[in-house]
């Protein structure tokens, strides 16, 4: 006898949940299943984190029904806009900055948006990409790390991700470092394809970066009649570790322009030196080929055209020539040096 076939409920993913946790008085977080629906609006103790795909329109209608969201936290979950920022409503903060999309067959340098609403006991992340932070926070999460409050999860997120920045910086180092070796060691010409994509790589780096620390640092000033003392404190902390990453990727950035600048100084003095010997060639053949061509006329009169040995007489001319040019030109230069 078969035995029949129940379907699989994903509650969570018919609202476009992509997980959930619980997180206890004691900050252990567990993950809830694909059967269950977090209790919104929380009313124990513990706090949640339940991360959403925005890409869903079963999100988006989802967070359309939420009574207990203020609307410009709302908005800010449904735009699609790209500008970074942050907004309070009342308890409620809700904002949005970038953060490094995760490419799960290779590394990826791209960059998405990660949406937030944190209210006292509730946190919820939004994106449309998968998310660096986001994964590696929820691999923390579920190895045992505790968190006691909404808000430092969301500082977690943010340190998780100024840990894949610092890294990132960490390597462009040391790949600059790499390039300045060749450079010094007389390889320029190797290093001339390395550097584009180095200062690439550093310009992006950058621009996340500035965006990222320009937005927590504006939190981190804002008077305390708008923002709460524990707020502007996490922002405060993830602005001094920001600022110092920021600090080394801006120094690999202007050190990559520094040996692009050396590389071009070296290949532009590569091609004089080339140019310097085509013209000296050139100056000395000149009048061997002025006189070949005066003898390779075919009229009557010229010079030894009756001796017998008047081709030898017109390659000596022509050598001797080339002589007098060329100690010409070597005595106009050793002059010009005199005088400089």
């Amino acid at each position: 006898m078969r035995m029949p076939v129940l379907p699989l409920v994903d509650e969570q993913g018919r609202h476009g949940i992509v997980f959930s946790f619980r997180f206890d008085d004691e900050g252990r977080g567990t993950q809830m299943r694909q059967d269950e629906m977090p209790s919104l609006p929380v009313a124990d103790d513990c706090f949640w984190w339940v991360h959403l795909n925005l890409a869903d329109a079963r999100c988006r209608a989802w967070i359309a029904e939420l009574d207990q969201l203020p609307d410009e936290a709302r908005d800010i979950l449904l735009s699609q806009d790209k500008h970074d920022r942050v907004e309070l409503e009342g308890d409620v903060l809700a904002g949005v900055f970038v953060d490094a999309r995760l490419d799960f067959a290779s590394a990826s340098d791209d960059v998405a948006q990660l949406r937030f609403v944190l209210a006292e006991r509730l946190l919820l992340t939004g994106r449309r990409h998968s998310l660096q932070s986001i994964e590696s926070t929820r691999a923390a999460v579920q190895a045992g790390r505790r968190v006691e409050t909404a808000i430092d999860l969301l500082e977690a997120i943010v340190d998780r991700e100024a840990d894949a920045i610092g890294t990132a910086a960490i390597e462009l180092g040391q790949a600059v470092d790499h390039l300045e070796d060749k450079i010094l060691a007389g390889y320029a010409d190797e290093a001339r394809d390395g550097i584009s994509g180095l200062r690439r790589r550093a310009v992006k780096l950058n621009r996340q970066l500035s965006r990222l620390l320009g937005l927590f640092r504006r939190v981190e000033r804002a008077p305390t009649v708008r923002w709460r003392n524990e707020i502007r404190e996490a922002a405060g902390r993830i602005a001094q570790r920001l600022e110092s990453i920021h600090q080394e990727v801006h120094a690999s950035q202007d050190r990559a322009r520094l040996l692009q600048d050396e590389v071009s100084a070296h290949l532009a003095a590569e091609t004089n030196r080339q140019l310097y010997v085509l013209s000296m060639l050139t100056a000395v053949f000149l009048p061997a080929t002025l006189v070949t061509g005066l003898f390779g006329m075919n009229t009557k009169g010229l010079p030894f055209s009756e001796d017998e040995g008047g081709f030898w007489f017109a390659c000596l001319i022509a050598v001797l020539a080339a002589i007098g040019v060329y100690m010409l030109l070597i005595f106009a230069m050793r002059r010009g040096r005199s005088r400089g």
